[in-house]
């Protein structure tokens, strides 16, 4: 929790300034190979659509692969076993985009608002599940960050959506 709420503390004061061009499918490979152990200990379906020929996105790497990576982390984490997982990547205008949509038990309506707030954990969590609240708190910071919008569609018993759009470098 200590690691978390310094990242979060840093990424708020923006002390994370340091930008690059970045190929945004690039960095959710990593995370995907990174977590595919994981999905496939929890007897996950993990599908990719991740093309290689999207336009770049302006930002810190780092911080977007750990934006990446604790998406999809909860994805997995909350996501019963024999269900499925899916991440891509897409362009559209002047936007990069990427979704990770679970088969995961869904959060309570009234409770999507509060989703990316610190501390915030949602009422259908079970309690041997593991979590600091933080996750998605970091996520929104860093997308905020990046100068982009991260939203959240979920229905009960149906999974949930997370898309986060990022401007794309003009070229």
């Amino acid at each position: 929790m200590i690691s978390d709420l310094l990242d979060l503390g840093r990424i708020e004061a923006g002390l994370d300034s340091a930008r690059e061009t970045t190929p945004l499918p690039v960095l959710a490979r990593y995370a995907v190979e990174t977590l595919r152990g994981t999905a496939e200990h929890r007897k996950l379906t993990l599908e990719t659509d991740l093309p290689e020929d999207l336009p770049m996105v302006t930002g810190d790497p780092i911080r977007l692969r750990q934006m990446i990576a604790n998406l999809l982390e909860n994805a997995i984490k909350y996501t019963p076993p024999g269900g499925c997982v899916r991440i891509e990547t897409m362009a559209e205008a002047d936007q990069v985009i990427l979704r990770i949509i679970d088969s995961g038990p869904g959060i309570p309506p009234a409770e999507q608002p509060y989703l990316f707030d610190k501390f915030f954990r949602a009422s259908n969590v079970p309690e041997d599940v593991a979590g600091t609240g933080l996750g998605l708190s970091i996520v929104k910071s860093i997308v905020d960050s990046h100068d982009g919008r991260i939203w959240v569609e979920s229905a009960l018993g149906k999974g949930s959506r997370f898309t986060v759009v990022l401007p794309a470098v003009a070229g």
